[in-house]
Formats: structure tokens, sequence, C-alpha cells
């Protein structure tokens, strides 16, 4: 009967903020009901990933095929086990995420995390721990937060209570270049040996199964590093989800990350 009251109280307490400061949509900033969410026109404008797409890396599929995987991994298979994103680097939503990434709109983590866990359910059976694919150090100070991380802190929330958030598995010692410009062959290379497991930790990944969570998944060079080397500390199964993929042309990226793109 307590919490009965308390929620009551919390309704009436939200109504009177809403009635003097209603809720504005995350993107385009018109009134809306409910807080942290986007208005119905900025939701269609917003190229969601429905099937097919490959069963593998989740690259969308123009017709469904019989083996239901892209050419990429029919010729070289992720070294995960699986991947998926919600939507297309594009349009509106290429500019959440620039603004998630680089303008402090980290109010849209939880918006982000229920799209992942309400879009891919299946993901979170028998996962051990949510892992956030780190930044260097620098880099990190100088954007003050992982976009990657927060979507994790998020994610725990939702995800069923056997399931932990480590922050700590994954370290990035090695600043690398910004992925943005490069092309498929380049990102890979230029991610080579960047993670690495504190000794420490280690034993706890052994048999055990993994989620890895970023923000945008481009050529897939990242998580294959990451999942490469969750893979060498003993883990059993690594598993990717994304809130968005970019869209590869003539094996150029062509999710530049330019900060005017947000605006």
């Amino acid at each position: 009967m307590y919490s009965d009251k308390l929620t009551i109280h919390y309704m009436s307490v939200k109504k009177i903020i809403d009635w003097f400061i209603p809720p504005r949509c995350l993107q385009c900033g018109d009134n809306i009901l409910e807080a942290h969410q986007l208005c119905a026109d900025c939701w269609k404008k917003i190229d969601f990933i429905t099937k097919p797409f490959c069963s593998l890396c989740g690259y969308p599929l123009d017709v469904e095929n019989q083996v239901n995987t892209c050419e990429s991994c029919l010729v070289k298979k992720p070294v995960y086990e699986s991947a998926r994103s919600i939507f297309v680097y594009k349009t509106e939503g290429k500019k959440l995420i620039l603004r998630f990434k680089h303008a402090d709109t980290t109010e849209l983590a939880p918006l982000f995390a229920r799209l992942i866990f309400n879009h891919a359910k299946e993901y979170f059976r028998d996962i051990d721990y949510l892992v956030s694919v780190p930044l260097h150090w620098t880099r990190l100070v100088k954007r003050r937060y992982n976009q990657a991380a927060l979507l994790c802190l998020c994610l725990e929330k939702l995800a069923p209570k056997s399931i932990f958030y480590s922050p700590y598995f994954l370290r990035r010692p090695k600043r690398t270049e910004s992925q943005g410009h490069k092309n498929a062959v380049n990102r890979q290379l230029n991610i080579e040996n960047a993670f690495v497991i504190p000794t420490r930790y280690q034993k706890r990944l052994q048999g055990k199964s993994v989620l890895l969570i970023d923000d945008v998944m481009t050529s897939g060079a990242t998580v294959e590093e990451c999942s490469r080397v969750l893979y060498e500390a003993g883990c059993i199964s690594v598993k990717v989800l994304t809130m968005a993929r970019a869209l590869l042309k003539n094996d150029l990226d062509v999710a530049f990350d330019k900060k005017e793109d947000y605006t």
C-alpha cells in the first residue's frame, strides 16, 4: 500500500512538472507526451534494419537468399558469433548518433538501450557479461564519456539480473587514428592489437559468454578485434549489438564523423 501511495505521488508530481516544462523530442525539440523519446515525425525518418539481414554480421540484404548470409561473410566468416544493428547510419539516425557521441546528448542513452533490447532480446539469452568497446584514455578525457559504456549501463537495467556489465574487461592501451575516413583494409590495420584484457580479469572470462556493445558498426574491424581478444581469454561466445550500421559502397566508408552533421 505504501508503494502504491508513492507511485500515485510520483505520477502527480510528474504531471505538474510536465505541465510547466513539457517533454520535448530529443531530435527536433517539439513537445511530446513522454520524456526521453522522439516525436512521431522523427521516428518515421529513421531507417530501421528489418529482415532480410545477414544472420552473421547483421548487414541489410536486398533480398533474402537461401543461406541468409551476405557475400562478405560467405567469403570470410566473422570472428564473433553474430551481430545485429538497430538502424542504418544515415539521415536522422546518423544525426542522433553524432549528437550522442559529440554533443553531450547523453539523455539518448536510455532511448537507445530500450531500442536495442526490444529489437534484439534474443541476444540476451545465455549471456554472462555486457562489455563495451573501450576508448583510449586520451579520447575519453577529450570526450568526457564513453558512449558505448553509457549504453551498457542502461542495458544492464533492462537485461536479466544474471547479466552483469563489466567496464574493466577490455582496455585500449594503443592510441589509434580515427577510423572515420579509412577503407575496410586500413581500418583493420589501424585497429590491430589495440585491445587487451588485464591479466587479473582473464580467468573471470574463461567459459563465459559476452555481449559486446558499441554505438556504430562500419567495416566491423573494431568489434572483430575485440572479439578476437575475448576469445583468446577463454570466452565461449561473443555476440555483438550496435545501435547503428554504416553501409559501405565500393569498400569506402560513407559514415564520416563530421561534427557538423548533427546540427
